[in-house]
């Protein structure tokens, strides 16, 4: 016994020992606690921050940097405020006039009726490469006939620099390239041979001069009957060398409107109409244009008419708008001249069909004083809807620089 308490004693001091040092705080290491996202992962809360971590200084409203920041948002609602402006005035510049009755100026483009269509290119036939120094120069009167419309064509051979040089036709052929799914030419078109001279004769302005020319005339030739495209193919020789060239002509037998003869102005709600008398062959949507000058010549206004005709006899309005006249103070009165027509085609090609055009002076208004035309906008439904958008932007811009200002917003 004495010798088991000999052991047992000088044990149980040491394990005392050791259990009292563990547990000293001394020994104990520090507790490092998890972040935010890993007590999130392991499913424990977030431990408390004892010193939390310091957040971004707010700025005071009259510091240096507040100051900055409200300088930058200033000058960014004064950029938003101008365009929001510009944007309103531009649209209200646009709109005075309606699309259908807008100034000369905008439409140069379409003021010259019948023009000319030219090709400029190098000599090649199809699948070979160009032929250097020699160009071929071509001239189309129009892309459209109907009825008794022709339409001439002429062909030049030059060089680089302009000159002149021999040209032979090889052959000339006008048919229509459609086809009916099978591979075959439509029905209706013939396949007959163009006749290109320069003799002075059938169109040729000049005997000689080396320019080649053809009076294509549909309804003669036996595409009475045939409505859609005519193109017309040549094999040209300059000197040793061979080109191709083509011409398409859009063609219909039959006006699907004509001319009654009847025009007579009126002043409708401050504004100017030039009526005109139409017999219509075939109901749609009829796009009608004309140009209307001044007493001195100077054009003025394109006009136009787009909406839907019925069948028989019809009016057709081409308006000058009253505030057009009120801005551009012409000479009055005022004269109605080149005016074109067609039937919209919708999904369809060609997608027209055209009336005879009315080439020079059609009508000349009465003497009518200025002070009659309204000076009055114009408006329509789209228009209010527009204006009050880009009015609410303005607006919106006005109000939040009155608050960075510390004012009460203007109207």
């Amino acid at each position: 016994m004495r010798i088991r308490w000999r052991v047992v004693v000088p044990v149980a001091t040491v394990c005392t020992a050791a259990l009292w040092w563990m547990a000293s705080p001394a020994s104990t290491p520090p507790v490092q606690a998890l972040d935010p996202v890993a007590q999130a992962s392991v499913g424990a809360p977030a431990p408390r921050d004892v010193a939390p971590v310091a957040s971004a200084p707010r700025r005071a409203p009259f510091s240096a940097a507040g100051l900055d920041d409200r300088q930058a948002r200033l000058a960014l609602w004064r950029q938003r405020l101008d365009r929001a402006k510009q944007t309103l005035a531009m649209y209200q510049a646009a709109t005075r006039y309606p699309f259908d009755s807008r100034p000369a100026s905008e439409h140069a483009d379409q003021w010259l009726t019948h023009q000319v269509v030219t090709t400029d290119a190098p000599l090649r036939l199809p699948g070979t490469g160009i032929v250097p120094n020699l160009r071929v120069h071509t001239t189309q009167q129009k892309v459209f006939a109907t009825g008794a419309d022709t339409v001439l064509l002429t062909v030049t051979a030059t060089d680089d620099n302009g000159a002149v040089l021999p040209l032979r036709v090889l052959s000339s052929m006008a048919h229509s390239p459609q086809d009916t799914g099978g591979g075959k030419a439509a029905p209706l078109a013939p396949m007959v041979m163009q006749p290109f001279v320069d003799d002075g004769s059938n169109g040729d302005a000049r005997a000689g001069d080396g320019t080649f020319t053809a009076r294509l005339d549909p309804a003669a030739e036996g595409f009475g009957n045939f409505s859609g495209l005519i193109r017309t193919e040549l094999v040209l020789q300059s000197g040793e060398q061979q080109g191709y060239v083509a011409f398409d002509v859009v063609y219909a037998p039959q006006a699907p409107a004509t001319w009654t003869g009847s025009v007579h102005d009126a002043m409708r709600d401050g504004s100017l109409d030039f009526i005109l008398g139409v017999d219509v062959n075939q109901p749609g949507r009829y796009v009608i244009t004309g140009r209307v000058d001044d007493a001195n010549g100077k054009a003025l206004a394109l006009v136009t008419f787009n909406d839907e005709l019925g069948a028989g006899a019809r009016q057709v309005p081409l308006r000058v708008y009253g505030r057009l006249v009120r801005d551009l103070k012409p000479a009055l009165p005022l004269t109605l001249h080149d005016v074109e027509g067609f039937l919209l085609k919708p999904d369809a090609y060609p997608d027209r069909a055209l009336m005879a055009s009315l080439d020079g002076p059609v009508a000349t208004s009465r003497k009518v004083a200025p002070g009659q035309f309204s000076d009055a906008p114009f408006s329509s439904d789209e228009t209010q809807r527009y204006l009050a958008e880009y009015g609410k932007d303005v607006a919106q811009a006005q109000q939040q620089l009155a608050q960075l200002q510390g004012s009460p917003a203007r109207p």
